[in-house]
């Protein structure tokens, strides 16, 4: 019954938390040192006047301290939604005794367990490109994200969790036209798990204990081994073969919008004084209006596009090209040859 000074007003059960009065400072701290230890933020708290228990503490830190998701990669296979590259080195022994040190890049879907490897003739940036818009050819599409079990070539900068601070930029954009995400499963030591590191898996399985006649006896036996991975039941993909469930991917998959050969690098470049652009040791020409100018140069197999403000120009790779002659110019550079480096 109310008594007859109105009703009782509501309160909390308990005494009041020294704790939660202390949330905007643990929030503020964090959010400045995110990997800074609970018990270092109890002991700046103390210093800042808290006097309660450390559990009521712990509990404000929990709630307010910015959780690790795991990455994308490391989720449940989804089909469509990863595949994994591995990028590694193998020494090849030869019927003749002779040994030879290859490069290959590996990529395997992770639903279907679909592999493809390639061997590449180095570890740069547009032989892994060119090799990663093949093995997608071969898969069928693009799927969501490309997960690399390596920093480099990649990632120039990292920080000393593995972390990118700074993508190639050639790489970085061709990402973007590609049209797939991109993500570094390398971890250090005992963050590794399983069979997080595909060139790894290649080495033991393939090319450990083998010998080969030749160059093409080398290739010949790869494609053979990699067949018949595809098509073989595996435990992984639900005892059944990858061939089967790559059917599954291919239904999520978006097209793939560019191949080996049409995808272009691009790299910014500044027009020399010579109306020249000098890239890879070789100088390209460019017209005499476009000296002094910064622009991009698109990099393909067989040929390079420089774009500088209006000005455009097309060279065979690795060929000297002539210098551009417009009736027009004018002044002792104008006509010179292009510098050779």
């Amino acid at each position: 019954m109310e008594s007859m000074q109105g009703p009782r007003s509501k309160r909390g059960v308990g005494r009041p938390s020294k704790a939660q009065p202390f949330r905007a400072f643990v929030l503020d701290l964090l959010l400045k040192e995110p990997n800074l230890k609970s018990l270092d933020v109890v002991k700046r708290a103390r210093l800042a006047g808290y006097e309660g228990g450390k559990s009521a503490l712990y509990a404000v830190i929990a709630t307010v301290r910015p959780r690790k998701s795991r990455p994308l990669g490391l989720q449940e296979k989804i089909p469509g939604e990863v595949i994994r590259h591995g990028i590694g080195q193998a020494d090849v022994r030869f019927q003749d005794g002779s040994i030879r040190t290859v490069n290959f890049l590996v990529s395997r879907l992770e639903y279907s367990r679909w592999t493809g490897v390639s061997l590449i003739a180095d570890q740069g940036i547009e032989t892994l490109l060119r090799a990663l818009v093949g093995h997608l050819q071969l898969a069928g599409g693009v799927p969501f994200l490309s997960a690399f079990d390596r920093t480099k070539p990649i990632a120039p900068r990292t920080d000393q969790d593995g972390q990118v601070l700074e993508w190639d930029s050639a790489f970085a954009y061709a990402m973007v036209e590609i049209g797939v995400g991109v993500e570094i499963r390398a971890r250090r030591g005992a963050e590794r798990g399983p069979g997080t590191n595909l060139a790894n898996w290649v080495k033991q399985a393939f090319f450990r204990d083998r010998q080969f006649n030749n160059e093409q006896d080398l290739e010949r036996h790869l494609a053979d081994w990699v067949a018949g991975w595809n098509s073989t039941p595996c435990p992984e993909a639900g005892n059944r073969t990858p061939l089967d469930r790559l059917a599954e991917e291919r239904q999520r998959f978006r097209p793939l919008r560019v191949s080996p050969e049409g995808l272009a690098l691009r790299f910014p470049v500044v027009v020399g004084q010579r109306s020249t652009v000098l890239f890879e040791g070789q100088s390209y020409a460019m017209p005499a209006e476009s000296a002094g100018l910064s622009g991009v140069l698109h990099l393909y197999p067989n040929k390079v596009v420089v774009v500088a403000g209006r000005h455009e120009a097309t060279h065979p790779r690795h060929q000297p090209s002539p210098p551009h002659r417009p009736a027009r110019a004018t002044g002792p550079n104008a006509l010179q040859p292009p510098l050779v480096a």
